[in-house]
């Protein structure tokens, strides 16, 4: 017979010895026990006997201080089953079974005591749950506490697997190892492993081995007083590149991360290059959440560059040119309450040449990076800030805010009359200084309040937002002396227009992976009309600070149409495919265009989501004044489920680069894999960069063999590297060659 056995009720979610540890999935894992009913409740009983002590059993539960929670029952399953009264326990043996909610115990044999709330399990001990596994050959575990301890057992908080003679369930999502090791292989005997004499694992978090030695191939390799694996993230604790570059020769660049105190990260470079001599630097990531958040930079080096044939300790013939090239960078958030933030960010370079030199991919993200500290405090109608931009490297030209201040009204109705106002007031102390050695300084202080009011309306189907607007700007210092202190003033109206057309087709197709369940197109039509007149002082009076000092009279029309075809898949509204078109019609002389009037350019703009395999995107420039196509942009994007991915671009500019990119990743079996990617250029015929990897999965490494073949303006070489890649930390890696990042198809322009 079958009965209910509702236990009590465990709040949170630290069920179960350790329902916060990660997915194992072990090859080797016991099959799960059998039963012959899928129910919430005990399994039958083998004897009679043992039946009628059950049924005891649940007498005792329902009149005892232990409460039950229906909602939240705990189900117990086994061969035999029997409640000793005597002891306060329940004993089950034989494919045993306790579970709540997602979390399950399986093992040989279970001893439960009621009143002291402690499980005891015995005999391939399994606790699987949502968040994890645990395997042991027997567990102890106190629900009051949350305190469990397993012998002989492995667990796996993903990606990490670890084993141990012991494993201690200190507290809610803790575990101390005692005698083990950590790795992200899943086998039991590990390619390599973290070996030491304690372990702390907290999932989802870290793991932390004291004292402990790296293993490889069961030989020893590297001793760490203390080794920190962060579980957040996939970033290396130790990085070694290895490879060749003719400016540099050989070289060999090392980095090593710890995190010496909790909320601090630590990073130390040491580099070799052999042209160049020894570099170092130390990074600090740091989060203390008192005082936000932050990372610090450093990089150093007394530059000694060496002939093509050179080598460093080679006796000089003639002297070694010497530089002292460094940089420090210093970025810092801090959000002081959730209406008010503060950002920073420092950046001192020795030269201007060092970024692209030496961090390139930095270098392209951002080729001048700025300097400046910025304090911004939101309220319910308004958005206030203050700017500090000083200037800190020499070589650039420079623009300093030394301060800026500004407040800018959001746009609001005014009472119930149906107009709405927005403002934006500035004020500003500025100074342009030009590279050295120019010592040219312009300054001056500057207050400019834009204003603008509107009045929202609909006529039928079309939606209208005409506006006036004025802008006034003080300076106290302009080009000439007789202008000193004057006000520049811009009045500028005009409105805009849209509505929307839409349709819906009874269309239902289903093939080749694409979905349609009905299209719906809808039509968003738009015309913007703009008047600025003359400024009261025209820009060539004035220094040109930035974009508020170069305005000039505007008179324009500009008609758009965006289209857009949308279909339903999972109850949700998909768009297949987005276009914009966008132009602008100049009725005046404005200087975006040469000649008086006319069309200025038009903009394309496309979006196509065939399916999930398939994606393209194009953009388009074309130039109504020059009568030629100015830029346009394509990407392909196609793949299958599993095996492969097929990207191809094109990136055209007019009297510039024509190139065509393509890139094909392609799975072998499931041991190798390639991907080949090539950029070339359409207009010499050449090819501008070509990439070749193979990949081979050594289970829980990746090893990847490339080699590279660039001929650009200012780079034309060759290299070859490898990259030992840990599958589980994909940024863990030993390899060699370029430390840059390859173009690739998509974003590229």
């Amino acid at each position: 017979m079958l009965v209910v056995l509702a236990v009590f009720g465990i709040v949170g979610t630290g069920l179960l010895f350790a329902q916060d540890a990660a997915i194992y999935d072990d090859k080797t894992q016991p099959a799960q026990p059998q039963t012959t009913e899928t129910v919430a409740v005990i399994a039958p009983v083998v004897t009679e006997a043992a039946a009628v002590k059950v049924l005891d059993a649940e007498a005792v539960a329902e009149k005892s201080a232990i409460s039950v929670n229906p909602a939240n029952p705990v189900e117990l399953n086994g061969d035999t089953i029997e409640y000793k009264s005597e002891e306060g326990k329940f004993v089950a043996s034989g494919n045993v079974l306790l579970k709540q909610n997602n979390a399950a115990l399986y093992c040989d044999r279970l001893e439960f005591y009621r009143d002291k709330k402690e499980a005891h399990a015995f005999g391939n001990v399994i606790l699987e749950s949502d968040k994890g596994t645990v395997w042991a050959d027997k567990a102890f575990y106190n629900f009051d506490t949350k305190r469990g301890d397993f012998t002989r057992a492995r667990i796996m908080a993903k990606p990490i697997f670890g084993y141990a003679t012991s494993i201690t369930k200190a507290k809610e999502n803790y575990y101390i190892l005692s005698d083990g090791w950590l790795s992200t292989s899943d086998y039991d005997d590990p390619e390599y492993r973290i070996k030491s004499r304690k372990i702390v694992i907290i999932p989802g978090d870290k793991a932390v081995a004291t004292q402990s030695t790296m293993i490889v191939g069961g030989i020893p390799v590297m001793y760490m007083p203390k080794y920190t694996q962060d579980l957040r993230d996939n970033k290396p604790h130790v990085r070694i590149i290895p490879g060749y570059k003719k400016e540099f020769g050989g070289y060999l660049l090392t980095s090593y991360r710890v995190r010496p105190i909790d909320r601090v990260e630590t990073t130390y470079h040491v580099d070799y290059r052999e042209r160049k001599d020894v570099a170092w630097g130390i990074d600090v990531k740091y989060d203390p959440m008192t005082i936000g958040q932050g990372l610090v930079k450093t990089y150093y080096m007394n530059e000694r560059t060496l002939p093509a044939k050179g080598r460093i300790g080679d006796k000089r013939t003639v002297p070694t040119t010497e530089l002292e090239r460094y940089r420090i960078e210093w970025r810092h958030k801090l959000d002081i309450d959730p209406t008010t933030s503060f950002i920073a960010q420092y950046y001192l370079l020795s030269d201007s040449t060092l970024r692209k030199e030496y961090f390139e991919k930095e270098y392209r993200a951002d080729q001048s990076p700025a300097t400046f500290a910025l304090l911004t405090k939101s309220f319910q109608k308004a958005t206030a800030s203050l700017r500090v931009d000083p200037r800190v490297n020499r070589f650039e030209a420079t623009v300093q805010r030394l301060p800026e201040a500004n407040i800018t009204f959001n746009n609001q109705p005014i009472a119930d009359t149906g107009f709405y106002y927005k403002s934006s007031n500035t004020a500003v102390n500025l100074t342009k200084e030009e590279a050295v050695p120019s010592d040219d300084q312009h300054h001056t202080v500057r207050f400019d309040t834009d204003n603008e009011l509107s009045r929202p309306f609909k006529v039928s189907f079309l939606e209208f937002r005409p506006f006036v607007g004025t802008e006034q700007t003080y300076y106290s210092r302009t080009t000439y002396k007789e202008d000193y202190n004057s006000v520049r003033g811009i009045f500028r109206t005009g409105t805009d227009v849209s509505t929307k057309f839409y349709r819906v087709y009874d269309v239902n197709y289903n093939k080749y992976s694409v979905e349609l369940n009905k299209l719906r197109h809808v039509l968003t039509p738009t015309m913007a009309y703009l008047y600025q007149h003359a400024p009261t002082m025209g820009s060539d009076k004035l220094y040109g600070y930035d974009a508020v000092d170069s305005k000039d009279t505007i008179h324009r029309l500009s008609p758009g149409l965006g289209s857009t075809f949308q279909t339903k898949r999972n109850g949700q509204s998909i768009d297949l495919l987005r276009s914009l078109l966008t132009t602008d019609y100049y009725m005046s002389d404005n200087k975006e265009v040469t000649r008086r009037g006319g069309w200025g350019n038009v903009k394309l703009d496309n979006e196509l989501y065939v399916n999930k395999y398939v994606i393209f995107h194009n953009d388009a420039t074309y130039s109504n004044e020059e009568r030629h196509i100015q830029t346009v942009n394509a990407d392909l994007y196609i793949k299958d489920d599993k095996r492969w991915e097929f990207d191809i671009g094109r990136r055209y500019t007019y009297k510039d680069d024509d190139l065509i990119t393509t890139q094909l990743s392609y799975i072998l079996n499931p041991k190798w894999r390639t991907v080949i990617y090539d950029q070339w250029n359409a207009v010499t015929g050449v090819w501008k960069e070509q990439q070749y990897s193979l990949v081979r999965d050594l289970h829980s490494w990746e090893v990847e063999l490339t080699f590279k073949d660039k001929k650009d303006y200012d780079d034309n070489s060759s290299e070859i590297w490898v990259i030992f890649r840990l599958k589980a930390f994909p940024s863990v890696a030993f390899d060699g060659g370029s430390s840059l990042s390859k173009s690739k198809p998509g974003s590229q322009k």
